[in-house]
């Protein structure tokens, strides 16, 4: 009965021990083939992340404001428009693709190295209403940006959350367009003896998250 159970339990241990030789010679082999992998293309992989990172900062001809993409310029950005961002793209082979759709490419990068990250990809419609000028409006969405037609009114004075943006002794006229501060919501008045009506433009904005990727063939 011992020398079963003996047996039996050495036949486990073998087992186990076979089953811990293949783990530790896959994860070996997949650590060797990551670390391979990294000594194959370290500055493409610096490349592509500054890439990334230059192609999101604030200053980025493809963005809205610091991380978020805008989507008109994402559909008209060039190769051209792209290295001008990115300097260290100037000499490489390049794809950039943002939501798994290719926006420009140079070259065949296919067997570089690719660098992704999440994005907030925004677009903004245009919207307009035509506001009582003796009563103001508080806008339902916010907006960086306003169009104001005086055609059909006599306002001197425009203001945003109590702010003077807008102002001409003996009324405004035309077309006015005014920046304004998208993290707040906004109310429009005017001045207390404006009359008419003064049609209001804004551009609310839509968002969505897509993955950024860079693929870099140095």
């Amino acid at each position: 009965m011992r020398s079963e159970r003996g047996q039996t339990n050495l036949a486990a241990l073998v087992a186990a021990l076979v089953v811990l030789t293949a783990t530790v010679g896959v994860t070996l082999a997949l650590a060797d083939g990551a670390l391979a992998s990294a000594d194959r293309s370290p500055e493409e992989r610096r490349t592509a992340v500054t890439a990334t990172d230059r192609l999101v900062a604030g200053d980025s001809p493809l963005t809205r404001r610091a991380s978020v993409l805008d989507d008109d310029a994402i559909a008209t950005a060039t190769v051209g428009t792209v290295v001008e961002a990115v300097p260290p793209l100037a000499d490489a082979a390049f794809r950039v693709r943002l939501a798994g759709d290719t926006v420009v490419e140079r070259g065949d990068p296919t067997d570089g190295t690719a660098f992704r990250r999440i994005v907030v990809v925004a677009s903004a419609e245009e919207r307009t209403r035509t506001v009582d000028a003796a009563d103001g409006v508080t806008l339902p969405r916010r907006t960086a940006t306003i169009r104001l037609a005086f055609g059909d009114a006599t306002v001197e004075t425009v203001r945003t959350n109590g702010r003077v943006v807008l102002h001409r002794p003996g009324g405004l006229r035309g077309v006015e367009t005014v920046d304004v501060s998208r993290a707040e919501t906004l109310t429009l008045t005017f001045d207390a003896n404006a009359t008419g009506s003064v049609p209001v433009t804004y551009f609310p904005e839509r968002t969505h998250k897509a993955t950024l990727a860079v693929i870099v063939d140095a």
